[in-house]
Formats: C-alpha cells, structure tokens, sequence
C-alpha cells in the first residue's frame, strides 16, 4: 500500500534565539511565511535575508534551514504536504503544474500578504478543530492557497538575490563544481586545488556556509542523483551506485540507508508502489 496522505501546519512564536544546526530535507514540500521579525533562510546552501511578509515555497528534497538574522524574536507559519494529500482534490496535471515549481521567494505587497495569511489563519483554524469533512475543507483551502501562490509567482515574481559575501561566493562556486562533477572522483585535495585555497579553509568556510562537511555534502548530491535514477531507470542497483559516482556497491548501500532510511530497493519498490497508487486513482 502507499504511504498515507501527509499533511501538517503549525504556527510557531519565538522570543529566544534560535537556528537550525544543520540543513535538512523531506519527502514533503513546505510552505514557510514569515510572520514577524528577521530570519536567515538556507535554500540549497544560497542565503536568502528573509523579512516578515515573505513566502518561501521549498520543493521536496530540497536542503534548507534557518537561523537567526537581528532580533532573535520572530513568528512563522510552515506547513508540510505531500502530492498524495491533494491530488483526491485534481488530477495528475493539475497536481504538476501546481508543484513543478523550485524553489523560490515571494515577497508579496500588503493586499496580497493580507490573502495569504487569511488563508494560512483557516487553514490553522481547521487544522485545530475534528469537524466532519476536515481533510476535504483542510485540502481544498491549501489548493487554493497553492494555486494564489502559484498566480503570484506568475504575474509578479521577482527573483530575490541571496546574500553573497566573497566567501559565500566561493563556496556557492565550489557547490556548482560538485554538482557538474558528482560521478567522478573528487578529493578535498583536488578541490583545494582547484579553487586555490588550502584544504583546512575550504572546510572551514564549507561548513560555516552550508552546514555540511565537503564529504557529507558530496554524498548528499551523490544519492540524491541516485534517487532519480531509482525512479526513472530500471538500472541495476550497481549501475546506479557507479553512475552516482560511489566506487563500491557496499558503501552506496549504506550511505544511502543512513541518508534515506531504507535500502536502495525498498526505496524503488516503494516509489513504484506509490506511482501505481496514483494512476489507479487517476
């Protein structure tokens, strides 16, 4: 059976610092609203200066997280949804074009903040209550907000660009060599090299930048390539290993459960389960 329907929604107020220690990603897509206050957003290790009234719209599997930025006192909205809860509510193209989306930042004017945020308050106010037909009403008002979201993306986007300090820059530009060449063998020493920075800078600034070690960020590109051929492919397990850039089947093996929590197999087999669930319904 497929997994079920994941929805949540919560509204957090905090007066004491706080930020995440290292980046994280799901299996679900997230919406985060700035209520109030400043916060430093992480979205695939570029750094957005978030004020209140933003919309961040994260695609699953995207790395992300936040910290402080001024005050430490802030308020924000974050809800978490997969396809399954609401594709009962369209079908599969309309459930695409809805998400197909990246990541990506809205600042919207004061009409349009005061929408949305009546939105996320209903969809908060049912969330609260177990009233009959409540995943229906919670479903239907996050497809209208998504669709609002999506209209403003649309009609008014204007990309925000990330903080980028010289440093920052850097590591953006070491990021982009390791995601061009994630299946070839790469080297804290070969990197170094390449960027002419000592090796012990480069870690330095990697980590302070993105939250990750090189090694831990290399993997992390490495099995999220794997995870696409998972789906896409009817590759053997070992292909997919040596096309993702692991030089033994062993060590993909158990990076991938320690980074998935399931085997590369059971993570197709469920993916197949899932993607038959969803024609079916169609």
């Amino acid at each position: 059976m497929a997994s079920s329907p994941h929805f949540s929604i919560e509204r957090i107020k905090r007066t004491e610092p706080f930020s995440m220690a290292f980046d994280h990603m799901h299996d679900a897509y997230e919406i985060y609203y700035l209520l109030s206050g400043e916060r430093y957003y992480y979205i695939d290790n570029r750094l957005y200066a978030l004020q209140a009234g933003d919309l961040i719209f994260i695609h699953k599997h995207g790395l992300h997280r936040t910290t402080n930025k001024g005050d430490a006192s802030h308020e924000r909205i974050l809800i978490n949804f997969d396809e399954a809860f609401i594709t009962p509510s369209l079908d599969m193209q309309e459930t695409w074009e809805l998400l197909a989306q990246q990541h990506f930042l809205l600042r919207p004017g004061e009409r349009e903040r005061a929408a949305i945020l009546s939105m996320l308050e209903a969809l908060l106010g049912e969330n609260d209550r177990n009233e009959p037909f409540r995943n229906i009403y919670r479903r239907s008002l996050l497809v209208q907000l998504l669709v609002y979201i999506r209209r403003l993306h649309n009609v008014r986007y204007v990309p925000i660009v990330p903080e980028g300090s010289e440093k920052q820059q850097r590591v953006y530009a070491i990021i982009e060599h390791i995601e061009a060449h994630f299946a070839e063998k790469l080297t804290l020493d070969q990197l170094s090299s390449a960027f002419f920075i000592s090796s012990t800078y480069l870690c330095k600034i990697f980590r302070q930048t993105t939250g990750f070690t090189v090694v831990e960020y290399i993997r992390y590109v490495r099995i999220r390539q794997a995870q696409q051929y998972l789906k896409e492919t009817r590759w053997p397990v070992t292909r997919i290993a040596e096309q993702a850039g692991f030089d033994s089947i062993a060590h993909f093996g158990r990076v991938f459960r320690q980074m998935t929590g399931r085997s590369p197999l059971q993570y197709r087999k469920q993916f197949l389960r899932e993607n038959d669930a969803d024609e079916a319904a169609t």
